[in-house]
């Protein structure tokens, strides 16, 4: 040892007088001349030999050393070292070596993890922090780091990435798998996150072969639990229960009620695990092709269910993960099943997951502490609130008063399932009497099906308005950000329009000819009767009003792009899936049609994603003839082709009504039971679709439009024609 070190303590595990000289990057408190050496010792303890300017050295001492103070790294395969320190007095310094030798990184395994302080409570830990080599999954950017440093740890049934007291990435031990690559390395394979992007696994260089040794045998010894490789994120969980029942993991103890419990998620492509980060036990397993399970909510807040384990809630803090969850094809598959399943899971207000079920002799309510049977006819109100993110319904009886919290595309499924199941309490007599009950309600139906996206577009442009004022003219804004905004909706707008109106012309028809046949399904046998096929054409021979508005609107949307010069890439996009990822499908009562979504251009655009368009009015008076040639279509021209369409629809919806009435009144007595229900169900969703909204980023529920759409076009000027 050189004299210039005086005394240290502990073995010398590393001197770079003895090897190759470090090269120093930068560091504050030393003289401006002289040299650096570095001396490291397993106290452990760090000392920086300055040779000094003027004859002087000074030996700066870190004892007892501990990272990140002193935080020592191997780079590029484990075969450089790197040392930045925070030594006494405000001194710092970063260095840097070329390759070292063989007996040097050997030597420096006697560093044996004592920088960190809990190295002796690990099952391993690696000398100093080593080269780690991520791979990555298929499309990953150039941002995600090819190589990072840092501790390898194996504790309490977890593998660590340990950097600078961070942990940037963790595995359950039994969610990976370890095999021997190269003198010294080992090659991981186990889904993980590391900075927003996805690894399949990873390669440790871990300095020598005696130390991947070590790595090995506690590797392979990590504990009970099945050696199932997936992308794992960390979650929390509540109303657990195990396949036991009360006294499985939803126990005393267990993940029961509200409190929440952490849990690592592990998503394979067919299935869904959680298992407990310290002791591997696996707390559920849902396979995501099962027929039993049903999954509603947000990638980042969901209820999954299954009768093994009951509902448990997730919540999930991992954007990026969360949209893996949200790609997933056979997790999409059930949530888009879910909602027609008759089984819902969802929240109490309280926060306790439940499961919703429905049978001829009452709604079940079932969770964690939780198992109530709600006969229909004790049923007093049924409430909901549509308030996004989350929407509630409130369902009372002389005995309950029960809050369900969900999506609001599952809490009007659930309101639907009620209000069906209620119905369906009427006897087969009633049955005409609800066919014209239904064909009443399916006015609000048609209104907001064939012009309600006028009117949400109409809302965005005035601000995302309530219906009280959907009357009030869209005025010509300055020159500035408010025109661009208002450029941007009417833009997207009016393409979407345009899409929505050729589906009316072409699939509508079709659509309500084909939800008639169902109704007649148990009566027929499934066969669909001529008279039926026959009232298509001249149904959308009635619908053809539909088409006059379209004409307009690409007349508009045409003078539009004259009066503006749009940078279409700068718009703000319409995303159906919506701000929260959701698990389930908005459309689910009207697929064809539930399809606004236009206000999202503006709501995309004010949630913050600054992305403006750069709009050049040629005149003023464009832009004036452009806005006053939409007012006049919201205000004049659509009330008036609004009742035009529903006095050409309904003389033909009426017929159709008797028409159905009577076959199902001459069928047979074992299809009387499925026809009322199936009459039962489309009285209410008629009836509770219209107390909704069409779906995310729309505030206007769609009774609410309907209902401006009728007293619109009791107002309207008409023309003086002369008697005779």
């Amino acid at each position: 040892m050189p004299v210039a070190w005086g005394n240290v303590r502990g073995r010398v595990v590393f001197d770079s007088s003895r090897h190759d000289v470090l090269l120093e990057r930068q560091s504050s408190g030393f003289s401006w001349t002289g040299t650096r050496s570095l001396l490291l010792t397993d106290q452990p303890a760090v000392y920086v030999h300055d040779t000094g300017g003027l004859g002087n050295p000074v030996v700066t001492a870190l004892d007892p050393a501990a990272d990140p103070d002193a935080t020592i790294e191997l780079v590029d395969g484990s075969t450089r070292l790197v040392a930045d320190l925070r030594l006494p007095d405000g001194r710092t310094i970063e260095l840097t070596s070329g390759e070292l030798p063989r007996p040097a990184l050997t030597a420096l395994t006697g560093l044996r993890g004592k920088l960190m302080p809990d190295a002796k409570a690990t099952d391993f830990i690696s000398p100093c922090a080593v080269s780690i080599t991520p791979h990555y999954e298929a499309g990953t950017g150039d941002d995600a780091p090819a190589e990072l440093a840092a501790y390898v740890v194996i504790t309490g049934g977890r593998l660590q990435l340990r950097s600078r007291g961070q942990i940037p990435l963790e595995w359950p031990m039994n969610r990976v798998t370890a095999n021997p690559v190269g003198p010294s390395a080992v090659e991981l394979r186990g889904g993980a996150l590391l900075g927003g992007h996805f690894l399949t696994g990873a390669t440790l260089h871990l300095v020598t072969q005696q130390v991947r040794t070590a790595f090995l045998v506690v590797a392979g010894s990590a504990g009970p639990g099945p050696r199932t490789v997936g992308t794992s994120a960390p979650v929390s969980l509540r109303g657990l229960r195990g396949p036991g029942g009360p006294g499985g993991a939803g126990g005393p103890g267990g993940a029961g009620g509200t409190a929440a419990v952490r849990a690592d998620c592990v998503l394979s492509e067919h299935a869904l695990e959680f298992q407990a980060p310290d002791t591997q036990q696996v707390l559920a397993r849902f396979d995501l092709g099962d027929r039993h399970l049903r999954i509603a909510g947000t990638a980042e807040r969901f209820v999954v269910f299954s009768p093994a384990y009951g509902p448990v809630t997730v919540e999930c803090a991992s954007e990026v993960f969360g949209r893996r969850l949200h790609r997933n094809a056979d997790l999409r598959a059930a949530a888009e099943r879910t909602l027609g399943s008759g089984v819902l899971p969802a929240e109490l207000a309280d926060g306790r997951p439940v499961a919703c079920a429905f049978a001829p002799d009452g709604m079940r309510v079932k969770g964690s502490g939780m198992n109530v049977r709600i006969p229909y006819e004790h049923i007093k109100t049924v409430e909901g609130r549509p308030k996004p993110p989350r929407a509630e319904l409130r369902l009372t009886t002389e005995r309950t008063d029960l809050r369900v919290v969900a999506q609001p595309e599952l809490v009007q499924a659930l309101h639907t399932e009620v209000r069906a199941w209620s119905n369906a309490c009427a006897s087969a007599a009633q049955v005409p009497d609800m066919l014209r009950a239904a064909v009443g309600l399916e006015e609000d139906y048609l209104l907001y099906t064939v012009f309600g996206p006028f009117y949400e577009l109409h809302a965005a442009l005035l601000g995302d308005v309530g219906a009280d004022d959907l009357g009030r003219p869209v005025e010509l804004p300055e020159a500035g950000d408010e025109r661009a905004r208002i450029a941007a909706v009417l833009q997207v707008g009016l393409q979407e329009l345009q899409a929505h109106l050729d589906q009316v012309a072409n699939v509508l028809p079709a659509f309500l000819r084909h939800r008639d046949a169902l109704l007649l399904a148990a009566a027929t046998g499934g066969a669909e009767p001529g008279w039926l096929k026959a009232g298509e054409p001249r149904l959308r021979a009635a619908l053809a009003p539909a088409q006059r508005a379209a004409a307009e609107t690409g007349a508009l949307a045409a003078q539009l792009s004259r009066v503006m010069d749009l940078d279409p890439d700068a718009l703000p996009k319409v995303s159906y899936a919506g701000a929260a990822l959701s698990l389930g499908a908005a459309a689910l009562l009207n697929p064809v049609f539930a399809v606004s979504g236009i206000s999202q251009a503006y709501s995309s655009h004010a949630q913050g994603e600054q992305r403006k368009a750069h709009v050049t009015a040629q005149s003023e008076r464009g832009w004036g003839v452009v806005l006053d040639r939409w007012n006049a279509l919201v205000g004049a021209s659509v009330p008036v082709l609004a009742y035009v369409l529903t006095e050409n629809v309904f003389a033909l919806r009426w017929e159709t009504a008797r028409r159905i009435g009577q076959s199902l009144a001459a069928a047979p007595p074992a299809a009387r039971l499925p026809a009322l229900r199936a009459v039962a169900r489309r009285l209410a969703v008629l009836d509770v679709m219209r107390r909704y909204p069409g779906g995310s980023g729309v505030r206007l529920r769609r009774g609410e439009i309907a209902g401006h759409l009728r007293a619109a076009r009791e107002s309207v000027r008409t023309p003086r024609f002369l008697d005779f």
